[in-house]
């Protein structure tokens, strides 16, 4: 269970996961001792699955933002562990979910322009056993962007 003050631990870590222990400790009223076995005990519980750097899209070359909905002709549990084992094997794919509703997957895929996207569509998308209905929605501007969770 979370205390209030495991709670802005990660709320200060997911703003700033570089933050000295020192800083850290002090932002959250820790001494710095304390603080760190806190922070490595949450690592440990699985709290702090990792750390990442987010990179700028554009400055490195993938600036093109598409969201697929994908739908299986079959919904197995075969089926729907192909199509992810499959999706997560794919650099391009950031994100995959599998959905309820009249779609079964919902893709976030990054690739760097259109021409990248149509060769991804066509070479790996389509020829999955299983596919039965592509909708791609290309993003064309992103408004907010957060990885930051709400902790309530």
């Amino acid at each position: 269970m979370l205390d209030a003050i495991d709670k802005h631990i990660l709320e200060v870590l997911q703003r700033n996961a570089r933050i000295a222990n020192t800083e850290l400790a002090d932002e959250v009223g820790l001494t710095p001792a304390p603080c760190l076995r806190r922070v490595r005990r949450l690592e440990e519980e699985g709290f702090i699955a990792g750390y990442t750097a987010l990179l700028d899209a554009k400055k490195v070359g993938v600036g093109l933002t598409v969201f697929v909905m994908v739908t299986l002709d079959r919904q197995t549990k075969g089926t729907y562990d192909d199509f992810a084992t499959k999706m997560r094997a794919r650099a391009e794919v950031l994100e995959c979910y599998l959905i309820l509703g009249d779609r079964d997957f919902l893709l976030k895929i990054c690739v760097a322009d259109l021409d990248a996207y149509q060769k991804f569509y066509l070479e790996h998308l389509t020829r999955i056993a299983g596919v039965r209905n592509i909708n791609s929605i290309i993003a064309v501007s992103e408004e907010k962007r957060s990885t930051i969770l709400p902790l309530l």
